[in-house]
């Protein structure tokens, strides 16, 4: 079962627009209303990924479900980190641009392009300095007990 946050994002008062409320003294990126909360959505997504790589040997788990604003953003993040380590760049931050580009945005959620990108930028950052993220550090390490008592029987029988 993948990880979800229990942050859904944040509704702007101003204008209605969903965003990711990531720094403190934030504004909506679609009006510059400045954001009245915070959630450190960078550790948290940093967290669900190594959850996820111990769980499925992958970010981006196959039964993810995007049912708000922040496990959208969180998916596009997975798929990067993924996506980052198979091509192993020579230019992180060059890579990371790129694929961020090249995402088509549904209508309404354009102003999520820069907030993703800041996002991803700080999770990078946290990444390279993580030693957890070596190699497959991550698979080789130990399950995190918790982690066991959300597989399903089935998991447990095929031995992940």
């Amino acid at each position: 079962m993948p990880i979800h946050l229990n942050y859904q994002g944040t509704i702007c008062p101003k204008c209605g627009a969903e965003f990711i409320a990531h720094k403190a003294g934030g504004a909506c990126p679609a009006c510059d209303q400045i954001a009245g909360e915070f959630f450190d959505f960078s550790a948290a997504t940093i967290a669900s990924m190594k959850d996820h790589k111990q769980m499925y040997g992958n970010y981006f788990p196959e039964s993810w479900f995007s049912g708000s604003v922040a496990d959208l953003v969180q998916g596009v993040i997975f798929e990067l980190f993924d996506n980052f380590e198979a091509e192993k760049p020579e230019d992180a931050y060059g890579f990371i641009l790129d694929q961020l580009s090249d995402i088509s945005w549904e209508e309404g959620q354009t102003h999520l392009a820069g907030q993703t990108e800041e996002i991803a930028l700080q999770v990078y950052e946290i990444y390279r300095q993580d030693p957890d993220f070596r190699g497959d550090a991550l698979k080789e390490k130990p399950l995190n007990p918790k982690l066991k008592d959300i597989l399903t029987p089935l998991d447990k029988e095929r031995g992940i």
